[in-house]
């Protein structure tokens, strides 16, 4: 395996861990820190821009489970926005809200490109058999 992809794997999973610790500590804590939340949503947007480097045109295999992940991240944050929004709880703020969508858009709109990427090179090698 190319340490190209392995690191990519790694950072794309790094950035999936950044996320649910981030969710987990919105859900449980009553008061939202502005700094530490920017702060930790840069952190798993850096490591998603790095897992970037697992997206190369000849592996098509990496980018279907990189792309599985985005929308299974994707889902898992719009799925508990809606949850918490249909408790109808009063001590949820806004920012919990706009952070779930921000993640559920962000790897949405990351698996989204892979997706086109591997659709992409998969015509590509298809026209270039016949």
């Amino acid at each position: 395996m190319n340490i190209r992809i392995l690191f990519g794997y790694l950072f794309f999973l790094l950035s999936i861990i950044f996320c649910v610790v981030q969710l987990l500590i919105v859900l449980t804590s009553e008061h939202v820190a502005g700094l530490s939340l920017i702060l930790q949503f840069c952190s798993a947007l850096t490591c998603l821009l790095l897992s970037s480097l697992a997206i190369q045109r000849s592996r098509r295999t990496a980018m279907v489970v990189i792309t599985a992940m985005a929308f299974s991240v994707c889902f898992l944050a719009l799925l508990s926005g809606g949850i918490l929004a249909m408790k109808g709880t009063d001590e949820m703020a806004t920012v919990k809200y706009v952070l779930f969508l921000a993640y559920a858009g962000l790897y949405g709109l990351f698996g989204l490109a892979c997706s086109l990427l591997a659709s992409k090179s998969a015509t590509n090698e298809a026209g270039k058999n016949t």
